[in-house]
């Protein structure tokens, strides 16, 4: 079996030189020479794991070691199953009718291995084998089922918000954008600071959004992308419309990492709060164009009482509009 875990056939012209080639082989062995035999499965993944690594700098053995810890934590730990019943339980009723139909045919599409498989070591690629399981799908079924997945996924039990928030100086938000390294990363913060979208690198709306979704006057927020289960539009400010000029077509908004890109812009930044920048956006939204606009923009309930409670912040109705010129 050769390094990359591909079996090879030797051929020996009698059984004395096959048995003194395997006794060479058991010796290399005993001494330490040669490593123990590995299945060929094991040969095979750790050859695709090297072939994934390649240019990254990081080798197969840090890589587990990192994958380790990421599911070492307990949320990490629930398996997928166990997520998507406590999910269900939590959303049944907020989501909309047609979206809770689609999430209840959710385990139709997924074999039982994968809902046994704990949430932290589910990746895209994982979820793709899971949804076809063997099965030819058209590329739109695909993306939609795998939309839904990540979305259970994402789901994180509510948190009780604080009644003390901040948000950005004009000096903080321009830090926040001196600290972009390239086009991508500054685009990215640009749609936290004037689009107002859920922050959270791993599963916010921003972690979920696609290049798609911004159209001509709007950025689309899709059901399996909000928080809430539900669509809304947030309208293009010039401001927006300025910063994320060039953008590509499609494409995911947060560039590759970006828990770690975001964490280290926020600190070349001086800012600390994760939410700050949603936290902006309403209170400038709030005070440039009205609490029905803002309500609608940031995806919260007719009745919802967080605005006044929150967001209605020292920002003149002038600080605001200037804010998205």
């Amino acid at each position: 079996m050769t390094a990359a875990g591909k079996r090879v056939r030797k051929i020996f012209l009698t059984p004395q030189a096959a048995e003194k080639f395997a006794g060479k082989l058991r010796a290399a062995h005993n001494t330490g020479q040669r490593a123990g035999m590995i299945s060929a499965t094991l040969a095979a993944q750790a050859a695709e794991a090297e072939r994934i690594l390649a240019g990254t700098g990081v080798s197969i053995v840090e890589a587990a070691r990192m994958a380790a810890a990421k599911a070492g934590t307990e949320v990490d730990r629930e398996t997928f199953g166990d997520r998507y019943d406590r999910a269900m339980l939590a959303r049944e009723m907020t989501w909309r009718r047609r979206y809770t139909v689609d999430m209840e045919r959710l385990p139709r599409w997924l074999p039982a291995w994968f809902l046994a498989l704990p949430c932290g070591t589910i990746d895209r690629s994982v979820i793709e084998r899971g949804v076809t399981d063997g099965r030819e799908l058209a590329r739109s079924t695909l993306d939609t089922r795998c939309r839904y997945v990540s979305a259970i996924l994402g789901f994180r039990d509510r948190h009780t918000k604080t009644s003390s928030l901040t948000i950005l100086t004009d000096d903080e938000r321009k830090g926040l954008i001196a600290a972009c390294e390239g086009a991508g990363e500054r685009w990215a913060v640009s749609v936290l600071l004037y689009a107002g979208v859920r922050p959270d690198a791993e599963h916010g709306e921003i972690a979920r959004l696609d290049w798609e979704d911004f159209g001509k006057h709007h950025v689309t927020i899709q059901p399996e992308a909000s928080k809430t289960g539900s669509d809304r539009l947030i309208p293009i400010t010039a401001a927006l419309r300025r910063a994320i000029k060039g953008h590509p077509k499609s494409g995911v908004v947060a560039p590759a990492g970006w828990k770690r890109r975001w964490a280290r812009i926020r600190k070349a930044a001086g800012v600390t709060a994760q939410d700050v920048t949603r936290h902006t956006f309403a209170s400038h939204f709030l005070a440039a164009f009205g609490e029905d606009a803002t309500k609608n923009a940031l995806g919260h309930t007719a009745g919802s009482s967080t605005l006044f409670r929150h967001y209605r912040r020292a920002v003149t109705e002038a600080a605001g509009k200037a804010y998205f010129e």
